[in-house]
């Protein structure tokens, strides 16, 4: 019943859907308190200088976005191939040619900005490359197979994250060029394996995978950034972080990654995933806090 309402839901337009969003932003704040203290919490540690009106004005927009890509993403279950890709433009594509024409396998970091599941859903068209995407399995088997069938229909190819290291020795450096994506922005399940450092403010577990591989299989990493351009259109920019692991200092490659994303986050406050507990480890007793250098990058509001 669940899954053919979402289906049913899927159906309506983007208008109609978007008209549900600005309800559904509204029970969630107003009504129903959705994760509030989550949301507060995380955006008055990240950002302490700001004031409270500030933090108010992000968190009521935050909902707003929070709705918006909730529908557009049950839009995807149905959403036929010319549709998406006219919601989301990728932008620079050109930086895979080298590697691709060189049988070379890239990764693509990224991530929980705006809608990145219209971005899984148009991945596979935009790029040279075979994509793939690493993703946790999800508790219900009838949704798990929903989602896996409108994701991968346009060709992604969704590999589990226990099945990934196998999936890796197999084809980063096969035949045919492959392109991983890893959301890399996800609190670790297990805080004492993790990377730690400083992120808006606050000391920031990560997961190493993408530092690991880079150097395991000297993979190119590709960074993507994602804008919302206006409400339910998106730009994805894809910019070069590293060509070669050779002469990489350990961690380099992942603080790239995390200045680019914290500098897409204080440049649209609104649009990451505040409702995530992206903070709900401290760092264990003896596990370093690496350093990194705060990169200033010039502020991007448009592409």
């Amino acid at each position: 019943m669940k899954l053919k309402f979402i289906q049913w839901l899927s159906r309506r337009s983007y208008a109609q859907l978007h008209a549900l969003s600005s309800v559904l932003a509204f029970l969630a704040r107003r009504v129903f308190k959705y994760r509030l203290k989550v949301i507060r919490g995380n955006l008055e540690r990240s950002f302490p200088k700001q004031s409270a009106d500030w933090h108010r004005k992000v968190e009521k927009r935050y909902y707003g976005h929070f709705a918006d890509i909730t529908v557009e993403s049950i839009k995807h279950f149905t959403i036929d191939n010319a549709t998406a890709m006219s919601r989301m433009k990728h932008v620079n594509v050109e930086v895979f040619t080298p590697f691709f024409e060189a049988g070379r396998s890239v990764l693509i970091a990224g991530g929980h900005l705006n809608n990145w599941e219209l971005y899984a859903v148009t991945a596979n068209q935009n790029v040279p490359h075979d994509v793939m995407a690493v993703y946790k399995k999800l508790s219900d088997p009838t949704m798990e197979h929903a989602v896996l069938e409108s994701r991968q229909r346009f060709g992604l190819e969704m590999v589990r994250t226990i099945d990934a290291q196998a999936w890796m020795q197999e084809h980063a450096q096969g035949s045919r060029p492959k392109a991983i994506v890893m959301g890399f922005d996800q609190s670790p399940a297990n805080p004492k394996k993790a990377w730690w450092t400083s992120f808006l403010h606050q000391e920031t577990a990560w997961y190493y995978g993408l530092e690991k591989w880079v150097h395991q299989y000297d993979l190119p990493v590709i960074y993507g950034h994602i804008y919302k351009d206006s409400r339910g259109q998106y730009t994805t920019r894809y910019e070069l972080v590293t060509a070669h692991s050779e002469g990489l200092e350990p961690g380099e490659v992942l603080n790239k990654c995390i200045a680019l994303l914290e500098q897409d986050i204080r440049n649209h406050p609104s649009h990451w995933l505040w409702s995530h507990k992206r903070w709900k480890h401290n760092r264990p007793e003896g596990i370093a806090l690496n350093e990194r250098a705060l990169e200033k990058k010039k502020t991007l509001h448009n592409v």
